[in-house]
């Protein structure tokens, strides 16, 4: 552990920035003075204005709130708000509604542009493997994609789920007076992560014998064993690089795992080829989850480089045994992220699997349709992470009435569009079968089930951008209470009776998720109108100031132990 800095945390809270930051016209403060944990900090109030958004700064003679001025020992003046925070705004209370709305309107697009594109570069790095694969034969093929959703269903979606807990901390944390706890909840969920991955590392090393038991064809089983034992290596650093990635996104950093996916993208395409086809080093089919393994660990350590030369490491703080701690409280967000991801994520391929028993047309068209929806969903995605920053990040700061403008400015985005998704199904319905399949009952079974599609891109782009607000809210609990209720108590027995006692096929499966998708995005919509915002904003100090006297508490014991250190 590194040594921690002789000033009490005490004394870095004193010199901490208040609420309310110093007017335009005096010197910003070193983050050295907000924290002694920091070392780094933007030079001018542009790049802080940059990262925060405009108007995030309150100017000392703004409004009739009463203040009061210390000079700290580096003879700079600090602005501290003598009045309650209710009527201390950052600026907000200035500003009208339509000027606020504008503003984040702008920022939540400013944020979400980065996000879609680092989600489609990460996407390439799975589609490289299959497009290598299906060179090989079917069974290869088969394998990898059955391998994957493995891999989604046992690892991925609860490991991501975890990690939405820094959605709310770190964002929240980083505008608020403690912003040095980012690098102690990134920490945390690095610590959660792994011993979380050591049984799910066990059960990808028994797969085959699983595979087995869920009547998979043995050469199928084994296939998709090895595959994951090839992925195996790679999929801690993809976790960590996962928890980095929020880590810079609450800062507002949205760009540097795209400027990170640039590089390690285009690198996993050569090592497909070259460890599965290469006549030199060529090792075949394990050579392609051996490839993406190698590519997450370049994308962390990319970004990690990232961070320590380039920007993010205002947030860190130094490794602390602190990070040991508070587990209860990171898990209170952290469950019920992992239930509002893999109620949603497990649904969809709940039904991939009951499409495979309406034949291979049906099984067919599901995958065309289910790679359609998932290409759509990445502008209500980005705009999602983004909505979960900035609400968190607003609501950190104390600004409520801005937090409230930007969940709803998000809504308008994901109605926005949702309709333009829409419109390109109905548009394209005919058409886009074949660009997949020339066989023509695929292709007309397709045009069948898109329009359905497109009656729920709006709702899908409500709740993927709703449940984004609740995160940064530190509502996840409620989003998956939403989720399991729409999905598995609603959609399931309706797509069943649709699609089997009826015989609706794929359109009853379809219907049945519309419905849960409606259901979801009205109720995140009616949670978010319902949402106390002034009272979230009081959680918020609540927390990080519980974490500053835990690790003021650490600090004292640590003073104690090393007396000499004084």
């Amino acid at each position: 552990m590194s040594s921690f800095p002789k000033h009490s945390f005490e004394q870095a809270y004193d010199h901490a920035f208040p609420p309310s930051p110093p007017s335009q016209h005096a010197t910003l403060p070193t983050v050295s003075e907000r924290s002694p944990l920091i070392t780094k900090a933007p030079s001018t109030l542009s790049e802080t204005e940059q990262l925060l958004g405009p108007n995030n700064f309150y100017t000392s003679n703004h409004g009739t709130a009463s203040s009061s001025t210390t000079v700290n020992g580096d003879g700079h003046h600090i602005v501290y708000p003598t009045v309650d925070d209710a009527s201390f705004r950052s600026g907000s209370t200035l500003m009208t509604t339509k000027e606020l709305t504008m503003r984040e309107f702008k920022i939540l697009l400013r944020y979400s542009g980065p996000v879609v594109l680092t989600y489609i570069l990460q996407n390439s790095l799975q589609l490289a493997s299959l497009i290598s694969l299906g060179h090989l034969g079917s069974i290869e093929l088969a394998a990898s994609s059955l391998a994957s959703m493995f891999a989604a269903v046992t690892c991925w979606s609860v490991s991501l789920g975890t990690a939405t807990a820094l959605d709310t901390l770190c964002s929240q944390s980083f505008t608020s007076h403690h912003p040095h706890t980012l690098g102690l909840h990134l920490q945390r969920a690095i610590l959660v992560l792994m011993v979380l991955f050591v049984p799910i590392a066990g059960v990808w090393l028994s797969s085959e014998h699983i595979f087995a038991l869920l009547g998979q064809e043995p050469a199928l089983a084994q296939h998709a064993a090895l595959f994951l034992r090839g992925l195996l290596p790679g999929a801690p650093a993809f976790l960590i690089f996962e928890c980095v990635k929020k880590y810079l996104q609450a800062q507002g950093n949205m760009h540097a795992s795209t400027y990170v996916l640039l590089i390690a993208s285009p690198i996993n395409v050569v090592l497909n080829y070259a460890l599965v086809w290469n006549k030199y080093i060529g090792i075949g089919y394990i050579g392609a989850p051996i490839a993406t393994s190698i590519s997450y660990w370049n994308m962390l350590i990319l970004l990690l480089l990232y961070i320590r030369f380039v920007d993010g490491y205002q947030g860190w703080g130094g490794w602390s045994k602190d990070a040991l701690t508070g587990w209860p409280a990171f898990l209170k967000l952290a469950i019920p992220g992992v239930m509002m991801v893999c109620t949603e994520w497990w649904a969809f391929e709940v039904v991939s699997l009951a499409a495979s028993y309406l034949g291979t047309v049906a099984l067919a068209a599901q995958s065309v349709v289910v790679q359609t929806s998932g290409l759509l969903y990445t502008i209500p995605f980005g705009v999602s992470i983004a909505a979960s920053n900035r609400v968190g990040n607003l609501i950190g700061k104390g600004d409520h009435r801005s937090a409230k403008v930007a969940s709803r400015v998000s809504i308008a985005l994901a109605i926005i569009f949702g309709m333009f998704n829409s419109t390109m199904l109905i548009l394209c319905k005919d058409r886009w079968g074949r660009l997949f399949s020339d066989d023509s009952d695929v292709v007309a079974t397709v045009a069948m089930v898109l329009p359905l599609v497109a009656l729920f891109q709006i709702s899908d782009g409500i709740a993927g951008v709703g449940g984004g607000v609740l995160r940064g809210v530190g509502l996840q609990h409620l989003g998956a209470y939403l989720n399991l209720i729409a999905y598995y108590l609603v959609a399931f027995p309706i797509g069943y009776l649709l699609a089997f006692t009826l015989g609706w096929g794929l359109k009853g499966l379809w219907s049945a998720l519309c419905v849960a998708l409606w259901m979801v995005s009205i109720g995140e919509l009616w949670v978010i109108i319902k949402t106390n915002w002034p009272a979230e904003v009081r959680k918020c100090r609540e927390r990080n100031d519980l974490l500053a006297k835990r690790r003021a508490s650490l600090q004292a014991e640590i003073d104690a132990e090393f007396p000499e250190a004084e």
